[in-house]
């Protein structure tokens, strides 16, 4: 009877094994005719019936179904797990086969669905345990959650919300199921409000989440076998001979075929000649059967790692199915939180106990990254919709000391890992990046009324929820000392290219938020940051190999990237600043070539990938090019106290890539990176191109501080000529343009260009404000920089095509007119008001958002949502959340153009005003016959001397600007009397009284007004 018994099981097996094999082939084949599947017609098109209805005949998928269901439906669960283990996994592994494939998910997935409820009746009495036989029941679970996370994944996608529901609720309650079974009319109602409690440990009436007891059935411990002690064999040529052996079984694991190795272990001793050999043969065979034991052991623990990896991963891609597939309203985001917590507090009590297996540990990582991505992003969308921020448990429903206690356990995993295992903690560090993600406080609309409550108002505000745990988190951090920022810099500095990104990244946040600099004295004091620094000459020439139209692979522009943004984020620091300049920061980016290399714009049009994932030569460049030049304007910025210093180096700089910056500048192409390099390149000129800075750079001959003042000159007309390509009806060209070169992102585009040109003008005007008050602090010793003609410039009205033409030729021969600051003056002072319309409109449509037309939100939504019909899928939650981001972005790029504005209205008036009170009181005019006259020549070199300086030595001045005459300073004074009126004064004032009063210096516009306006009145002299 046994042995008949033992025949059947064994002939089970083998057929099981044939239809795995089969199923692994192309269709048709003969598993799918012994499963009962349509041969002749498509296999999707199948229609599974139980045996006998509609004449369906009984077949293999059948009797596998009845097989495992028998005993579903008591307490023990399925007979056979326990009976025929692996008899029991091989069934659950066809299943999962027919699930997975295609051709048979379709017909399968129903029949299990509609006629043997089967997942559900065997997910319930999960997790399988077998003492005797580990190593199957973690293959059946295996099977069945893959399985299980592709119903869950079907259902979802084909909208059967109960289904979906029903297997959630299974999965994640921590509520007993007994109302279940006792009545279905309270069940749903429990289902939506199963997951719940706030404390951890509150087990009282709760039971523990299904998900949780099959993490817990995976033991994470492995007992490894001793090393081998030999005292005939060499070690060395035995291991080999052992690996020799080796071989990849059904299942899939290398496991070592112990009868060969048997087979010629038994040669070796046998081939041995001699006396002492036949004397020691029993002492050699004793040490043979220790090596095959030693063997069997390996194979075992190889299998039992295998097969706790396959589970593991198995219930990694069911965790996160369940978060990412289902529909989200399905686990309402209070509940979320608490079950990624509980997820996440198990899975690292696991991973982090002392015995834990390191093979495990990759597969945790991944998970751990994936479940603080959602965590990260329940909590920010649960922060969206307001609720939650007056919570009394913290900062979200999910309390903030369970927070802490994620952040420690994930530092703890950080630090277990050691030196090796850098591709696992680029998962971890990912992780860190999401958890600090949380108290980063979202972008709130600029009101323009903030400033106007007092210092005191602000300092005495009380801690909101995100600077508190902010100030929680960092704390934290610290406490684990040089120990982490050990593991963290190590890793930037010379990790794997994915973990080293993300090592900057985490240093970068980690920086931010540390207020007190411990880990930026570390960085500097320990040589990372010098390390870093240098490493940057050594990317030059990966750099310039990502310059040719079909580069290699992009990486080395992203490790760049996030090196640039590191070492920016240590700039805003002025201690940070320094640290760099004295590390040789200036110095090393001057010797890289990359920036002399600018691509050819229109060669490289027609290597474009036409999928727009890899950027054109041009945009690879500008990724290259902008941040350093952002690094250099935050040094410029935060090293108030060395500023010379600083300024001198980047001024170097500038100098020894001239050529290349002037041909920026030169740029008549305006898109928007043209437009981004040149509010960078004129925000650092304006702070570095002065009188003065070239003596602090170091020893200078009289040579080369003439060839270096001569740059200087050429950068100063070049920023200058750059404004009339940036004021009126020249504007509006360059953004149409735009618009019709990109019509998809033209709104968003549109106003990012609007902000770059105004921050353009906005530098040059600060420019010139400061070449004027470093030449002298009175008007009559100042330089001049603007020629005495007050006429606008041509054709503001009509199209501007002869402005291009001219310009050119017009940069370089003669300083622009005083015209074109007064024009400058008027178009800023209109933009400012419809700025400030704008800002007006878009306040009042964000304070009353829950009234907004449908019709509104969605023309909202639209720059923000990709894809054909993308507005119209999302939910009406998610529309007004996008609407509202939409609106917050409007409402600050507006707040930054009325900024940027009357910071443009302020320094044109100030630049006008010093230079009618020089041309109006202090000029005296020169005919050709009384050029001896002091005055003349006295304009002559202010015209020339420290702004123009080049255009003297090249001979004569064109435009005879050298010489001006009484008729040129009566038609001054009359064009500015013409456009300096009534309206536009009164205009200044209004603009004065709506913004600058609680923004700006008060009262600075009104003074500047009074001062103009009495010089137009003087009588003539």
């Amino acid at each position: 009877q046994k042995k008949v018994a033992r025949i059947r099981h064994e002939t089970q097996i083998h057929i099981l094994n044939l239809l795995i094999t089969s199923l692994e082939l192309k269709t048709p084949n003969l598993a799918l005719y012994l499963l009962g599947y349509e041969v002749k017609k498509p296999v999707s098109s199948t229609n599974l019936q139980d045996p006998g209805v509609l004449g369906c005949p009984r077949s293999c998928l059948h009797a596998i179904l009845s097989l495992l269901q028998r005993g579903t439906e008591k307490r023990s669960g399925p007979v056979l797990t326990q009976q025929a283990p692996h008899l029991a996994e091989l069934c659950y592994q066809v299943i999962y086969q027919l699930c997975a494939c295609p051709d048979t998910s379709g017909p399968t997935m129903r029949y299990l669905r509609t006629s043997q409820d089967f997942l559900f009746s065997h997910l319930q009495h999960l997790p399988f345990i077998l003492p005797s036989n580990q190593i199957a029941a973690l293959s059946q679970m295996s099977w069945l959650m893959k399985t299980a996370a592709i119903e869950l994944r079907v259902t979802s996608l084909n909208r059967q919300r109960s289904h979906t529901q029903r297997l959630v609720s299974l999965l994640l309650d921590d509520q007993p199921h007994t109302q279940h079974t006792a009545d279905g009319e309270s069940g749903m109602e429990e289902e939506t409000r199963s997951v719940s409690g706030f404390l951890h440990f509150d087990t009282v009436s709760k039971v523990r989440r299904k998900l949780l007891s099959v993490l817990d059935a995976i033991d994470f411990s492995q007992d490894m076998p001793e090393l081998l002690q030999l005292d005939f064999f060499e070690r060395t040529q035995i291991e080999q001979v052992i690996s020799n052996c080796e071989h990849v079984n059904e299942q899939g694991h290398t496991v070592c075929n112990v009868k060969l190795l048997h087979r010629v272990l038994v040669a070796e001793v046998n081939a041995l000649q001699g006396m002492a050999a036949i004397g020691q043969r029993p002492l050699l065979m004793e040490e043979v059967n220790s090596i095959l034991q030693q063997v069997v052991d390996r194979n075992r623990v190889r299998r039992s790692l295998s097969a706790k990896r396959h589970a593991l991963q198995s219930w990694r891609s069911l965790v996160e199915t369940l978060l990412t597939a289902c529909p989200a309203d399905l686990i309402p985001a209070d509940d979320r939180q608490l079950i990624i917590r509980d997820l996440l507090l198990d899975l690292h009590d696991k991973v982090l106990s002392e015995d834990a297996a390191g093979e495990l540990m990759p597969i945790v990582a991944g998970a751990v990254f994936t479940l603080t991505a959602h965590l990260s992003q329940s909590v920010l969308s649960e922060q969206q919709q307001g609720v939650g921020l007056e919570a009394s448990s913290g900062f979200a429903s999910i309390a903030n000391s369970a927070l802490h206690l994620i952040l420690r356990k994930l530092l703890d995993f950080i630090l277990c890992t050691g030196g090796g295992y850098q591709r696992l903690r680029a998962h971890l560090y990912g992780s860190l990046l999401y958890y600090l993600q949380i108290a980063q406080k979202p972008e709130e609309p600029d009101t323009l009324q903030t400033a106007g409550k007092a210092m005191w108002e602000r300092l005495t505000a009380p801690e909101d929820g995100f600077s508190k745990l902010q100030r929680e988190n960092l704390a934290i951090i610290e406490s684990y000392g040089k120990s982490l920022m050990e593991v963290v810099c190590r890793d930037a500095c010379d990790g794997h290219e994915i973990s080293r990104m993300l090592a900057l990244a985490v240093l970068d946040r980690i920086l931010s938020i540390d207020r007190q600099n411990q880990w930026l004295v570390y960085v500097c004091n320990s040589g990372y940051l010098r390390s870093l620094v240098e490493s940057l000459r050594q990317d030059d020439a990966a750099l310039q190999s990502l310059l040719t139209p079909q580069p290699p692979l992009l990486k080395p522009l992203y490790i760049y990237e996030s090196k640039m943004a590191l070492l920016t984020r240590v700039a805003k620091t002025g201690q940070g600043a320094v640290e760099l300049l004295r590390c040789g920061l200036v110095a090393q980016l001057m010797e890289c070539q990359v920036f002399d290399m600018v691509p050819d714009s229109d060669a490289h049009r027609v290597m474009r990938d036409p999928s727009g994932f890899i950027p054109s030569p041009m945009d690879r460049y500008r990724q290259i090019l902008l941040p350093t030049l952002r690094l250099f304007q935050v040094i410029l910025t935060s090293t108030t106290m060395n500023h010379q210093q600083g300024a001198a180096q980047v001024l170097q700089w500038l100098i020894v890539h001239a050529d290349t910056i002037q041909a920026l500048l030169r740029c008549h192409e305006l898109s928007m990176g043209a437009l981004q390099e040149l509010s960078l390149l004129t925000g650092i000129i304006s702070k570095t191109a002065l009188p003065g800075v070239l003596e602090m750079g170091g020893e200078v001959n009289s040579a080369a501080l003439m060839e270096f003042q001569g740059h200087i000159n050429r950068f100063q007309r070049l920023c200058l000529s750059l404004l009339s390509c940036l004021v009126g009806s020249e504007r509006e060209r360059l953004l149409k343009q735009a618009e019709i070169s990109a019509p998809g992102d033209s709104a968003e585009r549109r106003e990012e260009m609007e902000v770059a040109m105004q921050q353009v003008c906005a530098n040059i005007m600060e420019y010139c404000q400061t070449l004027l008050l470093q030449s002298s602090t009175q008007a009559q010793f100042s330089i001049c920089l603007f020629s005495p003609s007050g006429s606008e410039p041509a054709g503001r009205d009509g199209g501007r095509a002869d402005l291009s033409s001219t310009l050119p030729s017009m940069a370089y021969s003669r300083a622009p007119s005083l015209g074109l600051v007064l024009y400058l003056l008027k178009n800023s002072a209109a933009d400012f008001f419809r700025f400030h319309q704008s800002h007006r409109q878009s306040l009042s449509k964000l304070q009353s958002l829950d009234q907004l037309p449908p019709e509104e939100l969605k023309e909202l939504c639209q720059g923000l949502v990709s894809g054909p019909g993308g507005v119209e899928k999302i939910s009406s939650v998610q529309r007004s959340l996008l609407a509202k981001r939409r609106l917050v972005q409007l409402i600050n790029n507006r707040a930054k153009l009325l900024a940027l504005c009357s910071y443009v209205i302020e320094t044109c008036l100030f630049v006008l005003w010093r230079h009618l009170e020089y041309y109006l009181l202090h000029c005296t005019p020169t005919d050709p016959k009384d050029s001896l006259l002091p005055g003349a020549s006295l304009y002559r070199s202010r015209l020339t001397d420290d702004s123009f300086g080049g255009l003297q030595a090249s001979g004569s001045r064109g435009l005879n600007l050298s010489r001006v005459s009484q008729q040129d300073l009566d038609l001054l004074k009359s064009d500015m009397v013409a456009g300096f009126g009534e309206a536009l004064q009164r205009k200044l004032l209004e603009v004065e009284g709506l913004y600058s009063q609680v923004r700006s210096r008060y009262t600075f516009i009104q003074a500047l007004v009074r001062r103009i306006r009495g010089l137009l009145r003087q009588p003539k002299s």
